[in-house]
């Protein structure tokens, strides 16, 4: 399998694999929270999310922020 040859000079537009976005699905298993939760976060705006057409996408370290802030300290709705 061979790679395309990419110029070194210049940046390229494609992210990073580590600065990937996360699916809802992604979320819920890194918080151990149901996927209704998460799209209830997103639905408050406790947890931001990209648009993606017809889908949601997270930043992991939103994602990381919110759990490092204690951000589900509370909610009767965390399993």
């Amino acid at each position: 399998m061979s790679f395309p040859k990419v110029a070194m000079d210049r940046p390229t537009a494609s992210p990073r694999v580590a600065d990937a976005l996360w699916t809802a699905e992604d979320v819920a298993a890194f918080l151990r929270v149901s996927l209704s939760m998460v799209y209830k976060l997103r639905r408050q705006g406790s947890l931001p999310a990209v648009r993606v057409g017809a889908l949601f996408r997270f930043r992991p370290d939103a994602v990381r922020d919110f759990a490092r802030d204690d951000g589900m300290a509370g909610d009767p709705g965390r399993r």
